[in-house]
């Protein structure tokens, strides 16, 4: 049977739309869920059994002799091919204007507190205002850093009235991630 598109949806999501076995990323290559042990071995369709293999990795490790290679070729697995990227491409770009989206959301959230702690009240017509490079800082900080972290280091910039831009939160934030960095790296991971 089949894998089912949902499933193989989220193991690309759970590997990070990267093939596991030579590091490639979509959209530069189709990805295909693949049997890490084969069907033809007894291996099943549950997500532990599935990985994430660009088509090159996937077609090159099936149960088929070495000397035997996919070529991909032929006009009809061109065709399928090219259709299968775009449906990942879609896929990939959905799920990359939802975290957009989602770092857009928590960033008005983190600007609507550290504008109303700071006893700025928003614009009737324009909302919440932040300085260009403030905007541009946290949107890209909420890719690495969660809102609650950043949310903390604003209130001890306020405690400590460093509150005419956000570079003391910028400077402790990129303390947190360094330090982050270096316990996952020893496998102390915690918030």
């Amino acid at each position: 049977m089949a894998i089912s598109v949902r499933t193989r949806f989220e193991v690309f999501k759970r590997d990070g739309f990267t093939c596991k076995y030579c590091g490639r990323k979509s959209p530069d290559v189709v990805l295909e869920a693949d049997h890490i042990v084969p069907v033809c071995e007894g291996g099943t369709d549950d997500l532990i059994n599935l990985t994430t293999a660009c088509w090159d990795c996937n077609h090159g490790k099936a149960g088929k002799p070495l000397h035997d290679r996919v070529t991909g070729e032929d006009p009809h697995d061109r065709a399928i091919f090219i259709l299968e990227q775009e449906r990942q491409l879609r896929e990939y770009n959905a799920v990359v204007q939802q975290q957009r989206q989602r770092r857009e959301e928590e960033l008005w959230e983190l600007v609507a507190y550290w504008n109303d702690e700071r006893g700025i009240k928003p614009d009737p017509q324009n909302g919440h205002e932040i300085k260009n490079q403030d905007y541009r800082w946290l949107l890209g900080a909420l890719a690495w850093c969660p809102k609650e972290v950043i949310r903390g280091y604003m209130e001890v910039a306020l405690q400590r009235w460093m509150t005419k831009n956000l570079k003391y939160v910028a400077v402790c934030c990129r303390n947190w991630r360094y330090e982050h960095q270096a316990n996952t790296e020893r496998g102390d991971v915690d918030y």
